[in-house]
């Protein structure tokens, strides 16, 4: 079988999970082709640039991100998009991608699947089932919510009920597992201390600040930590944006012997990962459900609109915390740190999580709801054949 896997050029929140489930489908003994949806499936490298360029800039402002981001999804938009879907040189330019590629199924691992992708498909007559995989884990904007989906597919309990909530259909909506990353399957964790002297680093309480593919943060947390004299290990993993480096090398300037870290973008993410106390961050979805999984409480920094409801995962299971005041930030960490009875209890908490993590096991999902797609396919053209029969 062959397998299309779209994502779109907004950050690594999409692409990530694309790979991750091609190279599933690959170790499976199938096919696959992924594809920038924008650039490559759709032809529009105006929409594309704008998409990649305006999330960088929204990371800049989250807050200006949170209240620009909730105005637009839309309804209104919801019904625009699918107009322009259909009404423009999108299905002329999709068909050919198509014709050129010939999957048996389309996975999107981005809410245009269901206002975009599907519209087309179905315009064009394809008889083809699209998938949709909520990149975001906890929610689906409303731009992302159509009961023509052949399927849903979410990681959370939380993120299927939100859903519910937004108008998806229960029986189109499937509980996947997370599609972990191919060097993190199979892996073995290693402990703290394994893992920081493999690294180099210090034996001290270490925070880890993920900055995202885009490498964009501030240093205000840095100067409270060293405002309050704590004797942290700081690590900075991600392609600092320019910025960002210029901020953190005039802060190593100022204070040279403070313990920070910058190794930039890393491809042993899960060993700084096991070397931290705490990993804190944009609610990246990637980032988060990779520390979840080995079991690294995190701080979110900064709740992007998709990510809001990471407050109520965060409160119901309370292996993390939410908070966008820097102060109160550090408020948290050094009270955990403080508090080893609570990093148990926290470490238990982890053991009761209602998450799965398998690549290989969400890809066989998807490949079971395929076959069930043309079974149906199959079983509405028999019929359709039996009452032309009868007619006769």
């Amino acid at each position: 079988m062959k397998i299309a896997l779209l994502y779109v050029d907004a950050g690594k929140g999409h692409i990530t999970p694309a790979k991750a489930l091609s190279d599933a489908f690959e170790e499976l003994g199938h096919t696959t082709v992924v594809s920038n949806l924008l650039l490559e499936a759709c032809n529009a490298p105006v929409v594309n640039w704008m998409s990649k360029h305006n999330w960088r800039m929204m990371l800049h402002f989250p807050r200006v991100e949170t209240f620009v981001n909730h105005k637009t999804d839309s309804s209104f938009n919801t019904r625009v998009l699918r107009f322009l879907s259909t009404h423009s040189h999108g299905p002329r330019d999709f068909k050919r991608w198509y014709e050129a590629n010939k999957p048996d199924c389309i996975v999107v691992a981005h809410f245009l699947a269901a206002n975009m992708i599907k519209p087309m498909v179905d315009k064009l007559g394809l008889q083809i089932p699209v998938f949709e995989y909520a990149a975001d884990v906890f929610f689906t904007p409303n731009i992302g919510i159509s009961g023509k989906l052949d399927k849903l597919y979410i990681c959370t309990r939380l993120g299927k009920e939100l859903s519910i909530a937004q108008g998806q259909p229960e029986h189109t909506i499937s509980l996947c597992p997370f599609p972990l990353k191919k060097a993190m399957m199979g892996l073995q964790p290693l402990s703290k201390s394994e893992a920081r002297s493999k690294l180099g680093l210090a034996e001290k309480f270490t925070v880890l600040l993920n900055l995202g593919g885009e490498g964009i943060g501030t240093a205000e947390f840095l100067e409270e930590v060293h405002k309050r004299k704590l004797d942290w290990q700081i690590i900075a993993v991600g392609l600092l944006s320019t910025s960002t480096m210029l901020r953190y090398k005039l802060f190593k300037e100022i204070h040279p012997h403070f313990s920070l870290h910058t190794p930039g973008f890393v491809d042993n993410i899960h060993e700084y990962i096991c070397a931290c106390d705490v990993q804190a961050g944009k609610a990246g979805a990637n980032a988060l459900m990779e520390s979840l999984f080995l079991k690294r409480p995190f701080l979110v920094s900064n709740l992007l609109y998709a990510a809001l409801p990471t407050k109520e995962f965060m409160n119901r299971h309370k292996v993390g915390w939410t908070e966008d005041s820097v102060v109160k930030q550090v408020n948290i960490l050094q009270e955990y740190e403080q508090d080893k009875e609570e990093q148990e209890r926290m470490q238990q908490r982890f053991a009761h999580l209602p998450l799965t993590f398998d690549s290989i096991a969400f890809a066989q999902m998807i490949l079971s709801d395929t076959n069930a797609y043309y079974g149906k396919l199959a079983g509405k053209e028999e019929s359709a054949r039996e009452e032309k029969l009868l007619d006769l």
